[in-house]
């Protein structure tokens, strides 16, 4: 019997545009300072701002676990992603955004929770939203239990992205962003590989500090939710007749929900620290 490696290579696949230097370096730096060290960093960089790229190549300079990805054309998050995967060497792949913050022990235990959950594909955990200034302001936690999961992916996204990890087999598989979606396409990532019959999970951890800068996300959310029904739409499945039907109506509702009550909303939820 093949004797299962305890520590598998981990790639970490970020995309940046132009993220402020303090950010990036904490995001970077958050990385590279893991408790668990068997890793790559492949920063799909598509940033203008000079100050950005020379932040970026001063880290490459300094650790042989950074490598940078840059084309002559503007690759979008989706396409710079999947340039990331496409050099990937990891039995692992982990997501990081270019102005979040890793917890020190988040490799580690989510290289635990795979080997321990080897019927689980693609998994995350909990966050703390953090400010401008790394101050806490809230957490949310995600469904762990598989029903209450479903559930939730009927009408809202069930993971936060940047917690995730998956398994190469998806890779190795051909299975990577649809370049189509500027915005949502997490959740089309999702959709797809549930249809496909991958198994999708959160580990009852938190993983991550998740920024969020005043109404940043307010001000995505016409885009976002039209995205979403889109990829609700072209992954509709007949196999699934309840979850696709609940999910394109509820989607749909949300385009149309007033700004006002949305804002209270999302207010609401993003300042809950139990």
């Amino acid at each position: 019997m093949e004797k299962k490696d305890k520590h598998p290579l981990v790639s970490v696949i970020m995309a940046t545009y132009n993220i402020p230097g303090t950010y990036l370096s904490q995001a970077i730096d958050s990385i590279l300072n893991q408790t668990y060290q068997k890793l790559e960093l492949l920063i799909a960089d598509d940033s203008t701002d000079n100050d950005v790229i020379d932040v970026i190549n001063n880290y490459a300079q300094k650790d042989k676990r950074v490598i940078v990805i840059r084309k002559n054309h503007r690759m979008g998050v989706a396409g710079a992603r999947n340039e990331a995967l496409l050099m990937a060497k990891g039995e692992l792949i982990m997501l990081m955004d270019a102005d979040d913050i890793s917890l020190e022990d988040r490799i580690q235990k989510q290289v635990d929770f795979a080997q321990e959950h080897e019927d689980i594909d693609l998994f995350g955990g909990h966050i703390y939203i953090i400010d401008a200034n790394n101050k806490i302001t809230s957490i949310r936690k995600y469904k762990t239990d598989k029903a209450k999961f479903i559930r939730m992916f009927a009408y809202r996204n069930p993971i936060a992205h940047p917690t995730i990890m998956f398994r190469r087999i998806i890779i190795d598989n051909n299975i990577l962003y649809d370049t189509d979606f500027k915005q949502a396409e997490d959740i089309e990532f999702y959709l797809r590989l549930f249809n496909k019959g991958y198994h999708l999970g959160i580990m009852d951890e938190f993983l991550l500090k998740y920024r969020i800068i005043g109404d940043m996300q307010m001000k995505r959310k016409d885009a976002n939710w039209k995205y979403n029904h889109k990829a609700r739409s072209k992954n509709f499945n007949w196999n699934k007749p309840i979850f696709s039907i609940t999910s394109w109506f509820t989607s749909l509702a949300y385009m149309y929900i007033p700004d006002g009550l949305f804002s209270l909303l999302y207010k609401r939820e993003n300042n809950k620290l139990r």
